[in-house]
């Protein structure tokens, strides 16, 4: 292993050439490649961790809003005579949208790393978090104030019909509460992962200034 000394000034430059068949030479060469690998690789991870969790949410709550609103158009023209009061609010609707519109915001997080974009997300996500909670409380007056208001059966079979007709409206509305807590749970979590991403990104432009 031959070595040149080089000064300039104040500053000396040892340049060291290193032989293949050194064995000193190799472990120098195996220790400095797996200490570039490691800082390559090393920044990577959590970066790939942080893109993957919003889209998977998003993924989710486009599903659960594509469910909200197929489910509140069925309910609409089923009960064109004789609303009930979630179908009467738009409940379907209007959660469905905002899921959507949170869905799509948090999967373009993956492709884009924007501020403006952290906190659109961030606000429509506490929007659904406010309306997953409204949605629970409509669901729960629904079945609270379930009664039989009108003979709607006529013939000999009326108690059974309104049963029927009851444990349809309660086994509905249970579902949906379910899925209002879902989305609740999901929308709390996604604010968490957003405000965090937000607040690293913001340490990062301080960084760099």
């Amino acid at each position: 292993m031959a070595a040149m000394v080089t000064e300039c000034g104040n500053v000396r430059i040892i340049t060291q050439l290193i032989q293949q068949k050194d064995p000193q030479g190799a472990e120098v060469l195996s220790e400095s490649g797996s200490t570039s690998m490691s800082s390559q690789l090393t920044p990577a991870q959590p970066k790939t961790f942080a893109n993957t969790l919003p889209k998977a949410l998003g993924v989710v709550q486009i599903v659960l809003g594509a469910t909200q609103i197929s489910f509140g158009i069925a309910l609409t023209v089923a009960q064109e005579d004789l609303k009930k009061l979630t179908v009467k609010s738009g409940v379907y609707f209007w959660i469905g949208i905002l899921l959507l519109l949170s869905g799509a915001l948090l999967v373009e997080m993956e492709k884009r790393d924007h501020a403006l974009l952290g906190r659109l997300c961030l606000l429509v996500n506490l929007l659904v978090s406010g309306a997953s909670v409204v949605a629970v409380i409509l669901h729960g007056t629904e079945i609270g104030e379930e009664t039989v208001k009108d003979n709607i059966c006529g013939g000999s079979g009326e108690y059974y019909c309104s049963s029927a007709k009851q444990v349809l409206v309660y086994g509905m509305n249970s579902v949906f509460i379910i899925l209002s807590l879902l989305e609740l749970a999901i929308s709390l979590t996604a604010v968490v992962v957003v405000f965090k991403s937000t607040r690293q990104q913001s340490y990062r432009q301080m960084a760099s200034r």
